[in-house]
């Protein structure tokens, strides 16, 4: 008979390691948007967009890094912050891939980020949550960005982009499990 494995709570310090690693990715995306910005390669007005949409990535992961510094090892507040981090990095990717011209952002890679930092709580089910979250926003973002740019490509094109990406996101975040070791998590 196998030993039912129970999962732990994410620690202080891997919530300090996430936002570390958030810290990081801010730099990148801050980079890129600099290059971009030198190569007039976006507008003026996608550039304000996307500063402010980091801009609240950067605060609410500073908040989560600031908060899990002060909290004890609370297991419901540390999981609080790695939703709240988990919903803004899912909003940002959203954000990114309707800026980006909606079914050909190149930003839809930026959906793993939420993937990887829910993965934190070893809880399948977050996980596969984050996932669909993640597709819908996706979807919504290519859906209306079509609607308001129709002449931009061909409604075949707008249905084949969101199955191959919503497809690839999930299994993302099948690998995350299996690498996880998430497939006996019963929560």
């Amino acid at each position: 008979m196998k030993k039912k494995v129970k999962k732990s709570a994410p620690s202080s310090i891997d919530i300090t390691r996430l936002t570390r690693t958030m810290y990081f990715f801010v730099a990148v995306v801050a980079l890129s948007i600099v290059v971009f910005d030198a190569g007039n390669l976006i507008t003026k007005d996608s550039i304000v967009q996307r500063w402010f949409g980091l801009s609240v990535v950067l605060a609410v992961n500073t908040f989560v890094w600031m908060v899990n510094s002060q909290i004890s090892s609370a297991k419901i507040t540390q999981s609080m912050l790695v939703y709240l981090l988990t919903i803004t990095t899912v909003s940002f990717a959203g954000f990114m891939s309707y800026w980006e011209r909606g079914m050909a952002s190149t930003s839809t890679l930026l959906y793993f980020v939420p993937l990887l930092c829910i993965a934190v709580l070893r809880n399948r089910h977050a996980l596969l949550a984050t996932a669909a979250l993640s597709a819908g926003s996706y979807t919504l973002a290519a859906v209306i960005y079509f609607n308001k740019f129709f002449n931009e490509g061909y409604r075949i094109q707008l249905w084949g982009s969101i199955i191959q990406t919503v497809g690839i996101i999930f299994v993302g975040t099948w690998l995350i499990m299996v690498i996880a070791d998430l497939r006996h998590d019963s929560k």
